[in-house]
């Protein structure tokens, strides 16, 4: 990947310190780069007719209008700090399964890059919650630029 080519940056929040560590060090990319900035949040929600494999878990139902607001409000703080670096944005939000949604709207976009905080899980919270971030990296077309958060003991 040459410097000329990296021209659109997702980045993926769920608005945990992680992700804003994540922004930050996107925005640095993409200000070097001269690229956009797509700010990506993904609600969970299971597909329709999807019963939740683990027993006594509940798919989620589609989010309250509140909740949306909420979201809205946050992205559009998130693209404030990318505005104020001076960096091109685009925000949006999704449904769905994060990693399914994170991978099929960098593809749409042509993503040069996706970039996302960790949250720095490990044995069986890992399993049982499993990694968004690992899920992506296998998925994605593009590169994954993986940002741990300050409390990753891996780090």
């Amino acid at each position: 990947m040459s410097e000329e080519s990296v021209k659109r940056v997702v980045v993926a929040t769920d608005f945990s310190d992680g992700a804003e560590r994540a922004l930050t060090v996107a925005i640095r990319f993409a200000k070097l780069l001269g690229a956009t900035v797509d700010l990506v949040h993904v609600y969970p929600m299971a597909a329709a007719g999807v019963l939740s494999p683990i027993p006594g878990v509940v798919p989620v139902p589609p989010p309250p209008p509140q909740v949306m607001d909420e979201i809205e409000r946050r992205l559009e703080t998130l693209a404030a700090q990318v505005r104020a670096a001076g960096v091109d944005r685009l925000t949006t939000h999704l449904e769905g399964r994060a990693a399914d949604e994170i991978v099929a709207y960098a593809s749409r976009v042509s993503a040069d890059i996706i970039v996302m905080g960790t949250h720095g899980r490990t044995g069986i919270r890992r399993v049982l919650v499993g990694s968004v971030a690992e899920q992506v990296l296998r998925q994605a077309r593009c590169p994954l630029l993986v940002v741990p958060s300050a409390d990753d003991p891996r780090r």
